[in-house]
């Protein structure tokens, strides 16, 4: 999201039923990054690591893409530099193998391989 586009969000009129159904989706993408990325630097290691990510009961599709397109906006996020210092925890690195990932790279990586899993590619 851009920053027309939240202006364009923040100046529209609030619709209490489109806020709820908003919240419910904020909290089911929390839990499932929750469950899915784990707490440290060492979970999103172990889930890189595998074949295939193992993934949480009680989440589908529909929340994994909700979930890969949030991950997605705070790594374009991250690029910017006027709000790059907010995310300087973020770029701490997670190696597996050979391959490096900052830990938001890492995040997308890990829901990109669910979505793969869960698509039966």
């Amino acid at each position: 999201m851009d920053e027309e586009e939240l202006d364009r969000f923040l100046l529209q009129p609030l619709n209490p039923r489109e806020l709820t159904k908003a919240d419910v989706r904020m909290r089911r993408s929390a839990a499932l990054a929750e469950a899915l990325f784990g707490k440290t630097r060492h979970d999103l290691e172990r889930q890189l690591s595998s074949a295939h990510p193992e993934l949480p009961p009680g989440f589908d599709l529909t929340d994994y893409r909700e979930l890969g397109r949030s991950t997605q906006q705070v790594l374009l996020a991250m690029e910017n530099p006027r709000v790059a210092r907010v995310f300087a925890a973020m770029k701490s690195t997670v190696t597996v193998g050979t391959t490096s990932y900052t830990e938001m790279e890492a995040r997308c990586e890990i829901v990109r391989r669910a979505i793969q899993q869960l698509e039966g590619r």
